[in-house]
């Protein structure tokens, strides 16, 4: 992606509040920019940002069994909501473009731009925004370009190892110039306000405590397998720490409108394929979307039935994730009901997928999602996560009632996200005191969800996954534990933390027949680019179009 295509996009994306003459200069010629400056391409970047979290997101979504297809094929355009079908086919990933040409060449940009004219504030976040990025990408394929990246069509590929250590120390140097007012407060940095930065309209303290909270996230990756110890435990604590000193929220809202100025999770690109981004994005798809037997049985307790008492699960979150509608009409199963679908197993003839929940959830008429709205935002990074990261450091450093605690706290920071209060009205007391319990302690569902005997890394790591619904990390946290379950018979601390999980039913044979202990790990890389132009540097890494690659697991697992 070049100037020109930043332009574009700026124009694209001009609701952000700033008119034609805000984004442009007189060209010299009128059909060619002939500069673009630093703080032009900033919004394009934050909204590839926003849009990257839903490229991981929508893969993650179907990989952590959250959702699942009507389907049964072994095989199909999207292998990730199959059952791990064939990968290699597919002609791309998103993901590797969205950090490498949409994201890295503009941020670049920012980067040597800003620094050249010591506009300091500018040269942070372009730089923040890199490391968050290359860490999401990094996470999913594993070694990639880094050090070379933009130096050819063909360059070599860093070891993750190395992305690593250079991530730690760009962390650092990144933490050191925000405590630093000679770079904050410099009079050469560029004014930024909310047409430029729509996530904290230039606030270099919010973006500070942002880039602590992705050092705690960075440092996350060594617990339970890499460096599971007290120093990494007691490092990841003072980072959320100091994260939550003067935390918001990081959130890339939309407006809602026309192409991109909706949520990708939205209902605009609820039914297609083509996402708002031409041939590079993709839909949320989500209109053909099921929950899964794992998500309602094993994370939210689904009943079997509804009743106004207990509601439609343990967990009261359900309603601002889906809505229950009828079941097919003449049949024995015509009631509306919260229905779901093991994984990859398929529907009965009987059924559509207008017989299951949707995921754009009404009460009273009224959507009810903060995600799954036009217009919603995208999170980037959430205070449920900071606590949760906390927490399981607290855990592994040997003190669970802590853990248990910050456990607890971001489930009800969390109610009031989904704004539990408005779904239920007068009946929310009860519900919530069932699940998190009353000033007591107790509630039908507390023994269950946060045990005061027997708390363990499951509790902390399944909360986890409901509060990171629709987010990039909950597949991360799942590959950093093995997907540990019954089937794989992998413990911590003699426990399996996603009982009931289980590999997709007609999983691709070709692929993962072999071994019925083997569990994807990463995702292969990007055919329409790297198959083309690196051939060279997959053979030698040996994951050109080998189907083994995938199971290969990365240096935190």
């Amino acid at each position: 992606m070049n100037k020109y295509k930043a332009i574009i996009l700026s124009l694209l994306i001009s609701f952000m509040g700033a008119s034609c003459e805000d984004w442009l200069y007189d060209n010299v010629n009128e059909d060619a920019a002939h500069e673009v400056l630093p703080q032009q391409v900033l919004p394009v970047v934050l909204f590839y940002s926003a849009q990257l979290q839903f490229d991981h997101a929508e893969y993650g979504a179907y990989l952590t069994q959250t959702l699942t297809t009507g389907g049964r094929n072994q095989t199909s355009s999207f292998a990730y909501k199959s059952g791990w079908g064939d990968f290699l086919t597919m002609n791309r990933h998103p993901q590797w473009r969205r950090h490498f040409y949409d994201i890295g060449v503009n941020a670049k940009e920012i980067i040597d731009e800003a620094h050249e004219a010591q506009a300091w504030n500018l040269e942070l976040i372009g730089r923040t925004l890199r490391l968050m990025s290359t860490q999401m990408t990094t996470d999913l394929f594993g070694d990639m370009p880094r050090s070379e990246a933009y130096e050819s069509n063909s360059p070599h590929y860093d070891t993750q190892e190395s992305i690593y250590e250079w991530m730690n120390q760009e962390i650092e140097e990144l933490i050191g110039m925000y405590e630093d007012s000679t770079y904050t407060e410099a009079a050469t940095n560029i004014p930024i306000d909310q047409s430029i930065d729509r996530v904290f309209a230039g606030d270099l303290n919010k973006w500070k405590h942002y880039t602590y909270a992705l050092k705690a996230r960075l440092l996350l990756r060594k617990l339970p397998n890499w460096e599971n110890n007290a120093a990494t435990c007691q490092a990841i604590i003072t980072a959320v720490n100091r994260a939550l000193e003067g935390w918001e929220d990081v959130l890339y809202r939309f407006d809602g409108g026309n192409g991109a100025q909706n949520s990708p999770w939205g209902e605009a690109f609820g039914s297609t394929e083509q996402g708002g981004l031409g041939w590079e994005g993709r839909g949320n798809m989500l209109n053909s979307a099921v929950p899964t037997k794992y998500f309602m049985e094993n994370i939210l307790g689904v009943f079997e039935s509804h009743n106004n008492l207990k509601g439609w699960a343990e967990d009261p979150r359900i309603l601002a994730f889906m809505s229950a509608r009828p079941g097919p009409s003449g049949t024995s199963d015509s009631g509306t009901e919260m229905r779901y679908l093991d994984t990859n197993i398929g529907m009965d003839v009987s059924y559509k997928v207008d017989n299951y929940p949707t995921l754009f959830p009404e009460v009273d008429g009224k959507k009810v999602s903060v995600y799954t709205q036009n217009t919603g935002y995208v999170p980037l990074f959430l205070e449920e996560e900071l606590l949760l990261i906390k927490a399981e450091a607290t855990y592994w450093s040997g003190d669970k009632p802590t853990a248990r605690s910050l456990t607890m706290q971001a489930a009800e920071i969390n109610f009031d996200r989904f704004n539990l209060s408005s779904i239920y009205g007068s009946s929310y007391t009860r519900y919530r005191n069932n699940y998190l319990g009353n000033e007591t302690g107790t509630g039908n569902y507390v023994t269950t969800y946060f045990p005061a005997d027997g708390f363990n890394i499951g509790h902390i790591m399944r909360q986890k996954y409901v509060c990171l619904y629709l987010q990039p990390e909950q597949w991360t946290d799942m590959r950093r534990y093995n997907y540990s379950c019954e089937e794989n018979g992998i413990q911590y601390d003699n426990t399996y933390v996603y009982p009931g999980l289980k590999r997709p039913n007609n999983i691709y044979e070709a692929h993962w027949g072999d071994d019925p202990k083997a569990w994807i790990n990463r995702i292969n890389y990007d055919p329409e680019t790297e198959e083309k132009y690196n051939k060279a540097e997959l053979e030698r890494l040996g994951a050109y179009k080998n189907y083994q690659w995938l199971r290969k697991p990365m240096i935190w697992q």
